[in-house]
C-alpha cells in the first residue's frame, strides 16, 4: 500500500507547487528567495533538462509507456523488495506530474533554478531523480551485500 500513496504524494506535491509557483510568479515575477534558491518561470516542451524543445507531444506518448510499465513492474514486484518499489513509486509520482502537464498543457511549468545545478526544473524531476537515486543505491546495496556473503 506504502508504494501506491508514495505515487499520490509524489503527484500531488508537484502539482500542488506548480500551481503555488504560477499563482507566485504571476504577482512577484522571478524572485530570489535565497542566494540558491530562484524561482523564475520557464515552460519545457521538450525532455529532460530541457533538451529536444518541441517534442513535447512524442515525449507525451513516451511517457504514457513508460509509466504504465513502471506501473505494471511496480505491481509484479515481491513485496520484500522495498527499496525498489518505494523508489519506483516516487518516479511513476514524479513522471506522472509532468505527463499531467503535456497532455493538458502540452508543456511542463519548471520554476526552481539554483546555481547548484544547471538548468530550471520542478517538483516532479526532483522526484523522477529521487527515486532513480533510491533504486540504484537498493541495488548497489543488494550487490554488495550478496557480494559479501559469497566471500
Amino acid at each position: 500500500m506504502l508504494p501506491y500513496l508514495l505515487i499520490l504524494f509524489a503527484f500531488l506535491a508537484d502539482q500542488l507547487t506548480k500551481l503555488w509557483a504560477a499563482a507566485f510568479l504571476a504577482e512577484n515575477g522571478a524572485t530570489q528567495l535565497h542566494p540558491l534558491l530562484t524561482i523564475r518561470e520557464t515552460y519545457n516542451r521538450g525532455i529532460a533538462l530541457g533538451m529536444f524543445q518541441g517534442i513535447g507531444p512524442v515525449v507525451g506518448w513516451l511517457s504514457i509507456g513508460v509509466v504504465l510499465g513502471l506501473l505494471v513492474y511496480l505491481a509484479r514486484l515481491p513485496r520484500d523488495q522495498q527499496g525498489y518499489r518505494l523508489g519506483l513509486a516516487i518516479m511513476i509520482g514524479g513522471a506522472l506530474g509532468n505527463l499531467v502537464d503535456r497532455v493538458l498543457a502540452g508543456q511542463v511549468l519548471d520554476f526552481i533554478e539554483t546555481p547548484l545545478r544547471p538548468g530550471i526544473f520542478n517538483v516532479a524531476d526532483v522526484m523522477i531523480y529521487a527515486g532513480v537515486f533510491l533504486t540504484l543505491g537498493t541495488a548497489v546495496y543488494d550487490w554488495w551485500a550478496t557480494s559479501k556473503h559469497k566471500t
